[in-house]
């Protein structure tokens, strides 16, 4: 056989081999398609007393219109199923730790640490303290979601497929233990452990600017301090570079009794570390992370009534983290429309014929960490004047991939579990203290919300919602507003828990509570309105209910912009949310520009002396700013945290830094030549010409929301799961906010274009209350279905760089005038 001939015929079997590789991906491709679920005509449904009738408008967001509230959250729970069952599947695994079922190793990490923390369990106390009400309408929820996998036509949906797994039946503890997956995430405890560590490596005179501080030009949610229900020290954080009440760390934080015992870290190697950076990628994803929210009360509006407006910051995923609907019973006269959690009944965000509301993180510390003494092999800590055994409970990890089992010891103290044996090393054995492992009833608090009738009803809810600690921003239809700060939050006397503490001082600190009706609350403000941005609370409260509150750039650009407001419309609010104002500019904007005209850079020195400080799309000078911004930052601190699992430099610090000149921080430890401030500012203005090229912010500045499978090349071809990227306007600090994973880390090329975010507003929501009837109008980032084959997976996100919010009715006749399919649950058996 000549060589061109067997040439031509591998040629062949090539093409054939790729033609049938090429007809099984496209009868899977079809196949899979089949997997929505039809949601029209008339659908039987064993365990409904009545019928329930569904109208979706042209986005697909479904008003219920149910008799009795059973049959409504049932319906619910048919929907949900029907449009997020995958969504669903993720949260409960994350929940019971089962991640590594599914992506194998690299899951492993997670696990390890969810499993440790015991997410499950205390979903289980949780669902022991709900009254025989809440349960009831767990049961309803569950109850339509088991209808829904039991009756479902064709392929499940593909996440299933590809991974080659099946739902597993919904029960009431599935619905409860979300609420401690998103009340883990919300918690500070990875930036205090940071913290922790950063006093471990660096010295005094370094981590004297890391303690957490409030500056004093910093808005707060109320104007004047409150009354405080206990005896405590006062607040010394409200300063420019206040440090607050900050507990001293014993130099080295390798704790030892007097008698000689060694505190143990039995993790320190390099595949640990590894292991925690995967980790710590998963669960950055999960939960709430920042929001904005606020009301405008009757005389500053111009139709004399309340306004509302609500963005909560999260992880973007696709399926988006939400799911909007109006529910409706006629019954007890049930009426709300919002956004719902998958997994969950009820509405989380949303507004009914009596009040709106909005959540905004409450950034309290609600959780603390015991140092712990070790007797000599690790098998004892001390309590009191004597050693405790260690309770060591082994568990059982299936990891895909594996044969076996992984089996992982979980060791607990009388104060908690020690978590330090799933991190990275911290110099210390720390147990923890969570108030999300107590028993809470927030699902009882949030059905309250949902059936508030007015601002009284709704004030006395939101002390019964425990769990996680939120700013609750709330404005009824008699024009009335209010706030109040939801949760349990426990007493920290004798400092602010910013950082762990010795075993023998913690006790005293979990032995009471803030009590309920004494959190920071108002009603009718006199400035008229009201404004959060996970800023503090009130000018006395900083380092008593929590330390870590965000930069106050946002909080102080929705105050300025409401204040200067007298007529405000629900399109301005709406218009308001997608400011990209950049405070942060406005306080170091000038010294960009100084150093571009010292470093000879004078075309970029023109940009940012002109720039009005707004980071649009076609901003060349947004571009040049952050990337200085952040390269300066790496310059200053990459030195020190080089290589290091654990980073904690905050904006504050890094702010006090820059104000204060030539400090400690700006040698770099790594060079023989002395290191000035204005030379690192010159060099990071070269830099950042260079890197951006001078292009505009749209060019460089992205936004994508994530899906769970999308971050395989190869999956993402074919299916298109993730939606984006796309050019994305503002920035960290504005109120259209973003977060860029890779600008946290201090390492060379963490500041380097472009910027691919996924973290954002999750949901955007204004509602427009008034004595005439009440308007509710929402928009996610991607779509309300969950099938990456169905129209509505990412049909609203042509809308999403726009104010272009979509009405979503209370009124039953305005959403039939919207609706363009219709379906009804009809019981198949009584």
């Amino acid at each position: 056989m000549n060589f061109r001939g067997l040439v031509g015929k591998l040629v062949l079997v090539l093409a054939g081999v790729l033609f049938l590789a090429a007809s099984v991906v496209t009868i899977a491709y079809f196949y899979l398609q089949s997997s929505r679920q039809p949601l029209e005509g008339t659908i039987g449904v064993s365990g409904l007393r009545d019928p329930v009738t569904v109208v979706m408008d042209s986005f697909a967001i479904p008003h219920l219109y149910a008799v009795s509230e059973e049959d409504l959250f049932f319906a619910q729970g048919f929907v949900h199923a029907s449009e997020r069952l995958w969504q669903m599947e993720m949260f409960r695994r994350v929940a019971q730790g089962r991640l590594a079922e599914l992506f194998g190793e690299r899951a492993l990490g997670a696990d390890r640490l969810l499993r440790t923390l015991d997410l499950w369990e205390a979903a289980g106390k949780s669902l022991g303290a709900l009254g025989e009400e809440a349960r009831g309408v767990l049961e309803s929820y569950a109850a339509g979601v088991n209808a829904r996998i039991a009756s479902w036509n064709g392929p499940l949906p593909p996440e299933f497929v590809i991974l080659g797994i099946e739902p597993e039946p919904w029960e009431p503890l599935s619905t409860v233990a979300i609420g401690k997956v998103m009340a883990l995430d919300l918690s500070a405890w990875r930036t205090e452990l940071a913290r922790f560590h950063a006093h471990a490596i660096l010295p005094p005179e370094k981590a004297a600017y890391l303690p957490p501080a409030y500056p004093s030009w910093g808005a707060t949610i109320l104007r004047d301090s409150v009354p405080i229900p206990f005896e405590s020290t006062p607040s010394e954080g409200r300063g420019e570079n206040g440090a607050g009440r900050f507990q001293e760390v014993e130099e080295g934080l390798a704790w030892a009794p007097e008698d000689g015992e060694l505190a143990v870290d039995p993790v320190s190697d390099a595949a640990s570390r590894l292991e925690w950076r995967r980790t710590y990628q998963i669960l950055a994803r999960l939960g709430f992370h920042a929001s904005n929210a606020w009301a405008v009360g009757r005389d500053r509006t111009a139709h004399g009534g309340s306004l509302l407006a609500s963005d909560m910051h999260l992880g973007l995923d696709a399926p988006a983290k939400w799911y909007i609907q109006a529910l409706h019973a006629e019954e007890t006269g049930y009426h709300v429309a919002g956004v719902s959690l998958p997994g969950a009944p009820g509405v989380v965000v949303g507004y009914n014929r009596g009040v709106a509301w909005g959540f905004t993180n409450g950034m309290t510390d609600d959780m603390d960490f015991s140092i712990e003494v070790l007797n000599l092999d690790g098998t004892a800590y001390r309590e009191g004047d004597g050693w405790l055994q260690f309770i060591v409970s082994p568990d059982t990890i299936w990891v895909r991939g594996r044969e076996a089992p992984v089996v992982h010891p979980i060791r607990r103290t009388v104060r908690g579990p020690v978590i330090t044996d799933v991190l990275p090393p911290l110099g210390a054995t720390l147990s923890v203290l969570w108030v999300g492992d107590r028993g809470s009833t927030e699902i009882e608090g949030l059905l309250r919300m949902n059936r508030a009738t007015d601002a009284d009803e709704f004030d006395a809810a939101i002390q019964a919602f425990d769990s996680p600690q939120q700013n609750v921003v709330y404005a009824a239809s008699d024009g009335t507003i209010g706030y109040r700060l939801s949760g349990t939050v426990p007493l920290h006397r004798d400092a602010d828990g910013s950082l762990p503490v010795e075993f023998d001082r913690i006790g005293d600190w979990w032995s009471s509570f803030w009590p309920p009706s004494s959190l920071p609350a108002v009603r009718e403000p006199d400035e008229g309105f009201i404004a959060t941005a996970n800023n503090l609370q009130a000018p006395n409260l900083f380092g008593l209910l929590g330390s870590d509150y965000a930069a106050p750039f946002r909080a102080g650009r929705i105050s300025d912009r409401l204040a200067t407001g007298s007529r405000w419309t629900w399109e301005e609010m709406a218009a308001l949310q997608h400011d990209t104002h950049s405070g942060l500019a406005d306080r170091v904007g000038a010294r960009a520009a100084a150093a571009a005209r010292r470093a000879g850079e004078d075309s970029a020195a023109v940009l940012l002396e002109a720039w009005d400080r707004d980071v649009g799309l076609n901003s060349r000078a947004a571009s040049l700013f952050y990337a200085w911004f952040y390269r300066l930052r790496e310059l200053v601190a990459g030195d020190e945290f080089q290589g290091e699992p654990w980073e904690e430099f905050p904006t504050m610090a890094f702010l006090r830094v820059l104000e204060e000149g030539d400090g400690p921080w700006i040698d770099d430890i790594r060079t023989d030549t002395l290191e000035t401030l204005p030379g690192l500012e010159e060099r990071a203005i070269r830099d950042a010409v260079e890197a951006t090229g001078m292009r505009p912010w749209g060019e460089l500045h992205f936004e994508r929301s994530v899906h769970t499978l999308g971050r395989s090349a190869l999956i993402e071809r074919i299916f298109r799961l993730n939606v984006g990227p796309y050019p994305s306007p503002g920035g960290p600090n504005t109120v259209r906010p973003d977060d860029y994973g890779r600008w946290s880390p201090l390492d060379s090329t963490s500041w380097t274009p472009p910027y691919v975010g996924d973290y954002g507003p999750s949901e955007r929501f204004v509602a427009m209350m008034g004595e005439k009837g009440n308007t509710g109008y929402l928009l996610l980032p991607t779509g309300q279905s969950g099938n990456p084959f169905s129209s509505h997976y990412r049909d609203m996100s042509p809308r999403w760089s726009e104010p272009r919010l979509i009405p979503v009715p209370l009124s039953r006749r305005d959403a039939e005038d919207r609706a363009v399919r219709r379906f009804q649950l009809r019981p198949t058996s009584r």
